[in-house]
C-alpha cells in the first residue's frame, strides 16, 4: 500500500497540475532509442532476479523443481496463484516422499545438528 501511494501520489499532483495533454506530449517527446533502452533494461531486470534466485537456493536437489516450475510458467497460462499452489503440493510430495526427512518407525531419531537439514540452515 505504501509503494503504491508513493507512486500514485506524485503521478497524480503532476497530472492535475500540467494536465494530462502535457504529460503526454512529454512522454511522446522521449526518443525511441531510450525507450528501446528502457524496454531492454526492463527485461534484463528479470533476468537478473532469477539468476539472484538460483545464486540464493544454492540446493542442487532443488534445480529440478526449479527448471520445471519455470518451464510450467513460461509455456502455460496459469497466472501465479495456481503456479504458487502448484509449487506448494509439489514440495508436499517431495517431503513426504524424500528418505532425507523420513524416518523408520522404531528408529531413533538422529542428534541434535546430525541431520543435513540442520547443517544447511546453520
Amino acid at each position: 500500500m505504501l509503494q503504491a501511494m508513493r507512486i500514485a501520489i506524485p503521478v497524480v499532483i503532476v497530472g492535475v497540475s500540467v494536465g494530462t495533454d502535457a504529460v503526454h506530449t512529454m512522454l511522446s517527446s522521449i526518443p525511441e532509442v531510450v525507450t528501446n533502452g528502457l524496454n531492454i533494461a526492463g527485461g534484463m531486470i528479470v533476468v537478473v532476479g532469477y539468476a539472484m534466485v538460483i545464486n540464493m537456493m544454492r540446493a542442487g536437489y532443488l534445480m529440478p523443481f526449479f527448471y520445471l516450475g519455470f518451464v510450467t510458467a513460461a509455456f502455460t497460462s496459469f497466472n501465479l496463484v495456481a503456479l504458487g499452489v502448484i509449487g506448494v503440493v509439489m514440495a508436499i510430495l517431495y517431503i513426504q516422499l524424500s528418505p532425507r526427512y523420513n524416518r523408520v518407525a522404531g528408529q531413533a531419531a538422529p542428534a541434535q545438528g546430525a541431520n543435513d537439514l540442520d547443517n544447511e540452515l546453520d
